[in-house]
């Protein structure tokens, strides 16, 4: 295509979606429900006789997936008219940071749910960054990627072809800076090599898009910690795995100015936008990536799962609800449940969905935080981190939404770990001893304001925080996980670790 960048400003709304945040609601689920009203489940919970929201939360329950999931093992052995009534593109595999991976099925309405939220994502920011030229560094994995198939033929994955679209996929491809088929380079050093040459050879890098704000920390690291093989590859060329390599002087001389600088704005003069997760346990590595990327803004990506898009990225603060991409309820800490018109600015609620794939009031165990609404109505949403995941050693009970708040805003890298009869703050070398014995203390005076924490380490049932220092840890995370199967957009650093087999996850040696 002439211009991928059109492609995506092109069929930008010009009209605003008809009626309040309730009709809008409701008209969506109405034409949900419809549309699988002869489903098992529809006709097991009477989508038929669905008249109003009552009548939905009347008739049907809330859900979790290891109540779906009897529904869905039957779905990949072939049965169909189970959950939906329309047929299964494919099915998806969680990544399971916390919890054993899900297997969650997609049909067509529900992947054309998620590419309406992607694709006008990037009609807002073509916009707002009058982005006409130039391209992008985004971490995709192509469709063949670890795809496989249930005992039916079913798809398991897909790669981005799921779900963006085989034209939406081929203007992804031309704008990006990086071939998308360097996600099938299996070993991490070349393809960490690979992935800087391309991006040090385009200069006119203009939009930076990737999950986890961490996952860019190595490739910043190695720049430095790589210079013979970049230099190199630089001036002369070469061949990595099957990827040749021109030399490119004029970026070899940028390179060398980076070095003596450490500008990142000498490598990519044009970049404008670095698109990533900024909230939660992400919310202090967000921050120190973007002291390496002076004058460019962040912004931080809404709220989107495997199970459903929640929100998007909004121009006025925290990201908005996806008001037209799936039916919405929160529940708060007291059981009460709302709808999406009734949140109230600075409550904490946990998200239930209804989605096109077939997921009905699902509890998603995402918490967040309304911090205010759009001048359309629409409520803006802070990811604050998942329900169900604490620590209780001795009874402190330290949920990770907790935690979060809490760990040392200016590190790169900070984890909360549980060890037998403590908790261990994990710390990226790149800090100074100095200071990471005061981020130390800092955090456990946090921690203390937890009582049952303080009463823990006052009676002598915890010992004091202490902390580590770990060289190149997100490295070491992200490689383990690779090994586990995962796939680079999945992979994210909790901010509280309970499995006993952190140290392995790090390749700790020392034991504090």
């Amino acid at each position: 295509m002439d211009n991928a960048w059109q492609h995506f400003r092109a069929g930008m709304p010009s009209v605003a979606p008809q009626g309040t945040l309730r009709e809008r609601q409701f008209r969506w689920l109405s034409a949900c429900l419809a549309a699988n009203a002869a489903c098992e489940y529809g006709q097991r919970y009477h989508f038929s006789a669905v008249t109003s929201v009552a009548d939905y939360q009347q008739n049907v329950p809330l859900t979790t997936y290891s109540e779906l999931s009897p529904f869905i093992t039957r779905m990949t052995a072939g049965e169909e008219n189970l959950l939906c009534s329309a047929p299964i593109t494919a099915f998806e595999l969680t990544g399971g940071s916390h919890s054993g991976g899900k297997l969650l099925p997609y049909t067509s309405a529900g992947l054309t749910d998620f590419r309406l939220a992607v694709t006008g994502w990037l009609r807002d920011v073509t916009r707002r960054f009058d982005l006409t030229s130039g391209h992008v560094y985004w971490a995709l994995s192509p469709a063949v990627t670890r795809m496989t198939k249930t005992p039916c033929g079913i798809p398991v994955g897909g790669g981005d072809a799921l779900y963006l679209g085989a034209e939406n996929l081929a203007a992804f491809s031309d704008l990006s800076a990086v071939p998308l088929t360097l996600a099938q380079v299996e070993d991490a050093a070349d393809w960490q090599l690979l992935t800087l040459i391309y991006l040090l050879q385009c200069p006119d890098l203009r939009l930076i898009s990737v999950w986890s704000p961490v996952f860019l920390f190595p490739l910043l690291t190695a720049l430095d910690t790589r210079q013979a093989e970049i230099s190199a590859l630089l001036s002369d060329g070469g061949e990595i795995t099957g990827h040749s390599l021109s030399a490119d002087p004029a970026a070899l001389v940028r390179y060398r100015q980076y070095l003596q600088e450490q500008n990142t704005a000498l490598l990519w003069p044009q970049l404008a936008l670095i698109s990533c997760w900024d909230q939660a346990a992400s919310a202090s590595p967000a921050q120190a990536l973007m002291t390496r990327f002076p004058g460019v803004t962040l912004q931080g990506k809404g709220l989107l799962s495997t199970e459903a898009v929640i929100t998007v990225p909004s121009d006025c603060g925290d990201p908005q609800l996806s008001a037209d991409s799936n039916f919405y309820e929160f529940r708060r800490d007291n059981g009460q449940i709302y709808l999406a018109d009734e949140l109230l600015s600075g409550e904490t609620y946990s998200v239930i969905v209804t989605t096109n794939s077939g997921l009905y009031r699902y509890q998603t165990d995402d918490l967040v935080l309304c911090t205010g609404h759009t001048p359309e109505g629409l409520p803006q949403l802070r990811f604050c981190g998942r329900e169900g995941i604490c620590s209780d050693l001795v009874g402190e009970k330290l949920t990770e939404p907790f935690v979060c708040a809490g760990l040392p805003p200016s590190q790169n890298f900070a984890v909360l770990a549980a060890d037998e009869q403590g908790y261990v703050l994990l710390l990226s070398d790149t800090c100074t001893e100095t200071q990471a014995q005061a981020d130390c203390e800092e955090t456990e005076q946090y921690l203390c304001t937890n009582p049952q924490y303080h009463y823990a380490r006052r009676i002598g049932q915890l010992k004091p925080l202490t902390f580590l220092r770990l060289h190149q840890p997100a490295e070491h995370y992200f490689h383990r996980q690779l090994q586990r199967g995962k796939r680079l957009g999945e992979i994210k650093i909790p901010a509280l670790l309970t499995s006993p087999d952190w140290r392995a996850m790090f390749e700790i040696r020392e034991f504090p």
